[in-house]
């Protein structure tokens, strides 16, 4: 069985609840803070094979290529924060948690890095 969800953090790092707002928009259901997190995780891999892929064709090379990551990382991140309606806080603990997620996890550099390896030798090797 499940506990029920408790303080948010930044609730309890403030001090408590706010008493400006309704206790239900407040807490975060555990169960949908996961999904959240997991289309935001799977939306910046699947950025990051995209911007392999496009800088694999287009030749890029060497840290041009890891800024062309960053910028897809980026425009994941505002395109997701555009679909939450502007307020990502509704559905993460922070909003700055959108922006940061996994910029250097392994999983999205690492796909990045693959797709954008196989597809410049695709392109200019063979």
């Amino acid at each position: 069985m499940q506990a029920a969800p408790g303080v948010p953090p930044q609730a309890a790092a403030t001090g408590g609840l706010r008493k400006d707002l309704p206790l239900g928009e407040q807490l975060l259901n555990p169960k949908h803070l996961k999904n959240n997190f997991d289309i935001l995780t799977s939306t910046k891999i699947f950025a990051s094979l995209l911007a392999g892929v496009f800088a694999g064709v287009v030749g890029i090379t060497g840290y041009k290529g890891f800024l062309v990551y960053l910028v897809a990382h980026a425009l994941a991140s505002g395109l997701l924060a555009l679909k939450a309606g502007g307020q990502p806080q509704r559905y993460f603990p922070s909003s700055s948690q959108l922006v940061w997620s996994g910029v250097f996890s392994q999983t999205e550099l690492l796909t990045f890095i693959l797709f954008w390896t196989v597809t410049n030798n695709l392109v200019y090797l063979f």
